[in-house]
């Protein structure tokens, strides 16, 4: 008789089949402390890896490639310890360090000369255009011009606020029995650019120098022209960031924009007043120096840089009849126009902090792809070989950007 099974109310007790139970939970109490011992004894390397890597970032393209940056500078690097041992958890903190860190200005400038290239076309232009004493002969003619910017924030880049003010002029004539207007201009502006969300400012200094043809079959007009501009740039930057004592880094370095352009237009006449659609072309490379920052720890230097450009423009100029303004003779003026942009526009620039770490590509707020154009104008004849005029010209486009100008300009003929 097996006496093992002798208790019905319990008919395993006293048998082999308690041992698995036993052993298991036996087995789950030394998994739970492997765990635990485990998790003590990796505590300090995962303390130590959360260390290394606290530069990060969910933002925006500009922030994320900043961090990744800042990741990777070398352990030691001084820029590195400074700002690691500060570095907010906050992460709306970090990306507005991110933004202050970056260098973003540099993209901006170029963006902001690519948008400004249709002054010198706009001069060239004007000349071939003139409404009132360009008939013959040859002309001597100076312009002032005075204008205001701005361009939104894109989410990423943020907004860019430029105003400007310069000269220019030059000399044009007839040739090829007087069927050919051919000039050479000449011109300097000075131009301030503020990019107030970074704490950033850039100065330039622009020399323009240049040469425009035209002619007419007809009721054609064909004009021509090309342009070359040196930029003298200076940028500022106050860095103040955890970590680091507030700073203004900054850099002297040169930049060039190159273009050529082209206007094919048709006029028609009713009485004294024309009314003439164009098509206008334009093509447009900037370059710029390499350059090296100094003031700071945070400081960048950034690569040499170019970008090329195409415009294309549809629009419709208009001149009235003259009329007379006590014994002033007066011509109006007006044109209404669409310009479209190709090539490259998402403008970028390629930094490294000079700390170390690798290089990023920080970018800048987009040439305006579609752009709407408005000018106004009156022309008044001062003396048979005299005539001062007047423009308003106004732009509206994509990327939020609004651009007004006044010119005044004085044409002599001798």
């Amino acid at each position: 008789m097996d006496i093992r099974n002798r208790n019905p109310a319990a008919p395993w007790a006293g048998t082999r089949h308690h041992q698995p139970s036993v052993h298991a939970a036996r087995r789950r109490v030394r998994h739970v402390l492997a765990i635990g011992v485990a998790l003590a004894a990796a505590a300090p390397f995962s303390s130590a890896f959360a260390q290394s890597q606290p530069f990060v970032a969910t933002g925006s393209s500009n922030q994320v490639a900043v961090a990744k940056a800042l990741q990777s500078l070398p352990a030691r690097s001084a820029l590195r310890t400074a700002l690691q041992s500060q570095w907010p958890a906050d992460p709306a903190v970090a990306r507005a360090a991110y933004d202050q860190l970056s260098g973003e200005i540099h993209a901006a400038v170029g963006t902001q000369m690519i948008e400004g290239s249709h002054f010198a076309r706009d001069a060239a232009f004007a000349r071939l255009s003139c409404a009132a004493g360009c008939a013959d002969g040859s002309h001597l003619w100076a312009q002032a011009a005075g204008g205001w910017s701005h361009q939104g924030n894109n989410g990423n880049a943020g907004a860019i606020t430029r105003d400007m003010g310069g000269v220019m002029g030059g000399v044009d004539t007839l040739i090829f029995a007087n069927r050919w207007r051919v000039g050479l201009l000449f011109g300097y502006d000075h131009a301030r650019l503020d990019a107030d969300s970074r704490t950033s400012t850039a100065t330039t200094h622009d020399t323009t120098y240049g040469a425009y043809a035209g002619t007419q079959w007809g009721a054609f007009t064909l004009k021509l022209g090309a342009a070359y501009v040196r930029h003298d740039i200076a940028t500022d930057r106050l860095v103040q960031v955890p970590g680091l004592a507030a700073a203004h880094l900054g850099t002297d370095y040169y930049g060039h924009t190159a273009q050529v352009f082209g206007e094919l237009g048709y006029g028609m006449h009713w009485g004294g007043s024309t009314l003439q659609p164009y098509l206008q072309l334009a093509q447009v490379r900037q370059s710029f120096e390499a350059f090296r920052e100094s003031g700071g720890a945070a400081t960048l230097a950034g690569g040499s840089h170019d970008a090329d450009v195409t415009y294309s423009t549809l629009g419709v100029h208009f001149v009235a009849d003259s009329f007379q303004l006590g014994t002033v003779a007066v011509n109006a003026r007006a044109g209404l126009a669409w310009r479209h942009a190709t090539g490259d526009v998402d403008v970028n620039h390629a930094l490294v902090f000079r700390a170390g770490g690798s290089a990023y590509n920080v970018q800048g707020l987009v040439v305006s792809r579609n752009v709407g154009v408005l000018d106004a104008g009156l022309d008044f004849t001062l003396a048979p070989d005299a005539v001062f005029s007047l423009t308003y010209t106004g732009q509206a486009g994509s990327q939020r950007l609004l651009d007004q100008n006044v010119t005044a300009a004085m044409s002599v003929r001798f």
